[in-house]
Order: structure tokens, then sequence, then C-alpha cells
């Protein structure tokens, strides 16, 4: 795809490439900022390409950034391996126990940087793929709801936002 024939069509996609909301990337494309949250919605949803150019553009970045930083290691001449052996050493010498001195003399008591040996073992780890980042979801709001009060509330919410939805979704047919 290339870059959209509507000039504020492709501001759009460039703004929420950028990480803006829909609403900001709608008002900064120059739409009205006058319901400009339900707008850009609808804008999105009946331009689907401004969703694809903004896909195309975040993998352009990501192409590019992928391909610089390879460029950079390869430059510079650095290995994963090396970059490892490093952490691994940084480790260790961080958690080594140094002697604290007073005055050039000893006083029988050592210092050691857990913390930064703890980083660098963690750096390890997660490149090793020993850590995962765990999320906690919380159910009960909804968990206690029978399937029609459940049906009730979505279609509650779609009205507040706005939307239309079918009345047999709160009798339990399946929409499609």
């Amino acid at each position: 795809m290339r870059v959209l024939r509507n000039g504020r069509h492709e501001r759009v996609a460039v703004g929420l490439a950028d990480g803006l909301t829909q609403q900001k990337a709608y008002v900064v494309a120059g739409f009205s900022p006058n319901s400009a949250r339900a707008a850009a919605c609808n804008l999105l949803k009946h331009f689907s390409s401004i969703i694809k150019r903004r896909d195309e553009i975040l993998a352009e970045r990501e192409k590019m950034h992928s391909i610089s930083t390879i460029q950079a290691m390869k430059a510079l001449q650095i290995t994963k391996k090396e970059v490892m052996k490093e952490l691994l050493d940084n480790a260790m010498i961080a958690k080594a126990a140094i002697p604290v001195m007073k005055d050039g003399v000893p006083t029988g008591m050592y210092n050691a940087n857990i913390s930064a040996s703890n980083q660098a073992l963690i750096a390890l780890g997660k490149e090793l793929g020993m850590f995962t980042d765990r999320t906690d979801v919380n159910v009960s709001t909804h968990s206690n709801m029978s399937d029609r009060e459940l049906r009730t509330f979505v279609v509650e919410k779609y009205k507040k936002l706005g939307l239309d939805l079918d009345a047999k979704l709160i009798e339990g047919e399946v929409i499609e």
C-alpha cells in the first residue's frame, strides 16, 4: 500500500502509528474537534484503509529499526554471545565481596553490590526466556451475573457508546 490519496486520512494513519488516540489523531489530521471521538470511530469503521496504512507504517518502522540495530551490531562487531558473557562477568564482579578499607587498612567488613548482580542476572534470564510477565485478571465484577444480566449489561454499554445492537442479543440468539 502506498500513501493514502486523502491527505487527512494519511495524517490520521500516521498519528495512530505515532501512538495517538483515535480522537487525537483525528483532530491533529485537521478534522473538527467537535464530536471527534465518535467521528474518528466512524471514519475508521468506514475507511479500513487507514488502519491498514497505520499497520504498514508500523511494519516499515520496525523493519528500519531492526536493520539499523543489526548494522550497528555488525559495525561494532558485537555478538549475542559476547553480550551475554559480559552480563555474566558483570554479575559475578558485582557479587564479589570487596574489603572495606579505612585509611588504607581493611576493616574486616566486605561490600558486594547484590542489586547490580541481580540486574545483570535478570537481563540474562530474560534473554534465555526464563521469566514471563504475569498479569492478574479480575473477573469478579461480572462473574455473579446470569447470562441474561450480562447480555443486558453489554447492550447498555453499547447504547452508551452510541452503538446499535440487535435486540436478539438480549434473548441469547447468536448474531452474525
